[in-house]
């Protein structure tokens, strides 16, 4: 019987390959290693196979199947397809993971809400922030919310007037990383190109990644370092805007634009690489800092929403925005390697605490709350 259902689409369309499908595996995983999995289930749309890393975890896929809607109906139509999926055995409770929160539920919910993005920045997000009207004004009335940072619940009690009494703050996890063979390393940095030094960037470089400050800090470390840059990450349709940044800061010749790597080779650009730079304007959380810590990568962050939560003392932390001190610090660093060795040890020391276990058991207990709440 499946007691706690799952809304499963992150697995199965573009939010796979980006941090809601991540979050989703991982707190499958979660799950699993707390021995509860019999009692979790997944909601797919109609069509859709079973993921089967996920079905390996032992969870059930619900019998219901959800229609496949337009991405601009979705968000209207989608609230009354929930709750009628609710309604065939209907579970004892329904987890959101991405906004999509049933109207006049059967049952209680519990929504993630990962950041806040087109209410924050309702300027770069105007087809969004429209799209999402209904979905923020259900939150409120979620039995439980959880956020994935200080900052994302911040932001949803100033924004969407979520109860504060009702938000619980679960920090994501990251998995263990995994021994890395030096010739693999090696076969690596053949295989793609790798620059013998680099620093990295990892993700779709959309407006808020800021992909132009990435291109000055690196422009500016070449003036010190003989350091290539290296960007991972499916571009989608801002592939011009990065080819734009890296052409008109002159380092184009000195870049390595891989497009989506796999899990395994991320995992080896993390470990090859000098440091993460890490320049969105808004995090909810931000996995890249945090995966790249657990690997031994030095990060640089800028100081906003949710990154000084995540990286601590073991990370660069520099002024919103300041492309010449991102520029210097990393710089510094780059030529300290007793510098490099020992943020490397804080940010596998501080990754080691986030761990998908603990955020699957303080899942858990959301879902007690809110049931007893009905």
């Amino acid at each position: 019987m499946i007691r706690f259902l799952l809304d499963g689409r992150p697995l199965r369309d573009a939010s796979s390959v980006r941090g809601i499908g991540t979050y989703l595996r991982g707190l499958l995983g979660g799950f699993e290693a707390l021995g509860v999995s019999g009692e979790v289930g997944l909601l797919l749309e109609r069509g859709a196979s079973a993921p089967p890393d996920v079905t390996a975890t032992g969870v059930t896929i619900h019998r219901s199947r959800l229609r496949p809607l337009n991405r601009h109906l979705r968000p209207t139509l989608d609230p009354f397809q929930l709750r009628r999926a609710l309604s065939v055995d209907p579970p004892a409770l329904y987890h959101a993971i991405e906004y999509a929160q049933p109207v006049f539920p059967p049952v209680p919910v519990v929504v993630t809400v990962h950041d806040l993005i087109p209410f924050v920045m309702p300027g770069q997000y105007p087809w969004m922030r429209r799209e999402r009207a209904l979905a923020m004004r259900q939150i409120r009335h979620a039995d439980a919310v959880i956020a994935v940072s200080r900052s994302t619940a911040a932001d949803l009690e100033r924004i969407a007037a979520v109860d504060p009494r009702r938000i619980t703050v679960i920090a994501e996890g990251v998995n263990p990383p995994r021994h890395i063979a030096d010739a693999d390393l090696a076969e690596l940095r053949v295989r793609l190109g790798l620059p013998a030094r680099f620093v990295l960037a990892v993700g779709t470089f959309d407006p808020r990644k800021r992909v132009e400050l990435v291109a000055e800090v690196s422009r500016r470390l070449r003036a010190d370092h003989d350091v290539g840059l290296v960007i991972a990450g499916f571009q989608g349709n801002f592939a011009g805007d990065v080819e734009r940044a890296l052409h008109d800061s002159g380092i184009s010749d000195h870049t390595r634009v891989l497009g989506h790597v796999t899990g395994e080779d991320l995992a080896g650009l993390y470990s090859l690489t000098d440091c993460l730079l890490f320049a969105s304007a808004y995090e909810g959380f931000g996995l890249p800092p945090l995966e790249a810590m657990a690997a031994g990568a030095p990060v640089a962050v800028f100081d906003n929403s949710s990154l000084r939560e995540v990286v601590g003392e073991a990370g660069l932390v520099i002024a919103d925005g300041d492309g010449a001190a991102m520029a210097g610090a990393v710089s510094a660093l780059l030529g300290d390697p007793a510098d490099r060795a020992r943020r490397a040890r804080l940010g596998r020391e501080l990754a080691a605490s986030f761990t998908w276990e603990a955020a699957a058991a303080a899942t858990l207990r959301v879902y007690a709350t809110a049931l007893e709440r009905r």
